[in-house]
């Protein structure tokens, strides 16, 4: 079995779907509002490297070419391809967008997040996007950026000790998004949270591209304190993909959340810390005034 329903996977073996759709899976199980989807499993990439015949090593400079230019066996391909139609209808629509992510095992590690390294693929809107985006997420795992981050952190890149899965979503076309913290960060102050926060979708606040608005909550009197942010540009969902935008003058003199959202967001917030028992960072979307949240794990080095 190549595929799985996220909000049926919370007893899934870690192994089995990666950190990232784990997380979402439990998630959704304890009543967080997170889109819904599906995950290719590791054995569908167990199965596409086999097909192909393509050998692990670390060190092989050439190995993620070979990943992007190889074929996806047509029984994988078959499932994937079920697991998206029954996804569309279950919308009631004849197309959808959605996120293809990757979700290795090796994800929020102690000692290592490994956060941004792995690809992500925004406002895949068809069937032939949605395979292509499988193995530019498969093919990430074998990038050198992934391997110089490794031998940075001192972790032993061992492929077969980190089996990938890709968590396919519905896509939020979010008119806010951004991150939040239920720690800061810098000052590791566990009284206090911090919300990072943009305008479209939160690639430009996770990839640094934007100065984003910065509010910390304290925790016991609930105080906000806020600094505006230039939020110079946006990232919006195309036709197929994404592209930049330029931001408002309007948009840049004035707070992206109201502050009824940044008290929603850090209830979601210290409701997700409780359940994780630690800290925790999670990454946000609002449309329509309904937050969603897409990513969910332990504040880590």
């Amino acid at each position: 079995m190549f595929t799985v329903v996220l909000n049926e996977a919370d007893r899934e073996p870690l192994r089995r779907i990666g950190s990232k759709a784990l997380q979402l899976a439990r998630m959704s199980g304890r009543g967080i509002a997170v889109p819904g989807g599906f995950i290719v499993t590791s054995e569908a990439l167990d199965r596409f490297l086999s097909h192909n015949g393509l050998q692990l090593s670390a060190g092989d400079s050439g190995l993620e070419d070979r990943v992007l230019e190889a074929s996806v066996p047509d029984d994988v391909r078959s499932e994937v391809a079920d697991a998206y139609a029954q996804l569309i209808e279950s919308e009631g629509r004849s197309e959808i967008a959605v996120a293809v992510r990757s979700s290795c095992s090796a994800e929020d590690l102690e000692e290592a997040s490994f956060a941004g390294q792995y690809e992500t693929i925004l406002n895949v809107t068809d069937l032939p996007h949605l395979l292509d985006s499988l193995k530019r997420c498969w093919a990430s795992l074998f990038s050198a950026r992934v391997q110089g981050y490794a031998l940075q952190s001192r972790i032993d890149w061992n492929i077969r000790d980190w089996p990938m899965g890709v968590l396919v979503q519905l896509m939020v076309q979010a008119e806010v998004s951004g991150v939040a913290f239920s720690m800061n960060p810098v000052t590791q102050n566990n009284r206090e949270m911090v919300i990072n926060a943009s305008y479209g979708l939160g690639e430009a606040v996770v990839s640094g591209l934007v100065t984003p608005d910065m509010y910390s909550i304290d925790k016991q009197s609930g105080s906000i304190h806020k600094e505006l942010g230039c939020k110079e540009m946006k990232i919006v969902a195309a036709a197929k993909g994404t592209v930049e935008a330029d931001t408002t003058e309007e948009e840049q003199n004035r707070f992206c959340l109201t502050e009824e959202q940044v008290r929603l967001l850090a209830e979601q917030t210290q409701t997700i810390e409780a359940i994780y028992g630690n800290p925790v960072d999670i990454e946000f979307a609002i449309k329509q005034g309904r937050i969603y949240i897409l990513q969910a794990r332990p504040i880590t080095a």
